[in-house]
């Protein structure tokens, strides 16, 4: 699949949204979001967002704040900057050095 065989999602600083997301692309907040994200590439939270949400997706990547749970194909990674009150499940989990987590982490285990 190439690039142009689907479209990313943004939510702007600035913006309130209340719904669901479900994007064949990545999806991007850096507003603020409430409800289910599900996208089939990434999500990622941005520094300044705030996301209440359930998240289905192949990564993500949380620099912002962070409440509910995700359910992750691949990889997760909070950012020095990141507050989560989350439980997660993916492959691996990757916290910088100043991430404020109160959740759990539930690895997937990769099949040969």
């Amino acid at each position: 699949m190439s690039r142009r065989d689907f479209s990313d999602c943004m939510i702007g600083e600035g913006s309130k949204v209340d719904g669901t997301i479900d994007a064949p692309g990545m999806v991007r907040i850096d507003g603020e979001f409430s409800g289910d994200i599900i996208s089939a590439s990434s999500v990622i939270i941005s520094k300044n967002a705030v996301v209440h949400a359930q998240i289905n997706a192949r990564q993500l990547v949380v620099a912002g704040i962070f409440s509910g749970s995700a359910i992750i194909e691949g990889g997760v990674r909070y950012a020095e900057t990141a507050i989560i009150e989350a439980d997660c499940t993916g492959r691996f989990l990757v916290v910088e050095a100043g991430a404020l987590v109160n959740g759990q982490f539930a690895r997937i285990d990769v099949e040969d």
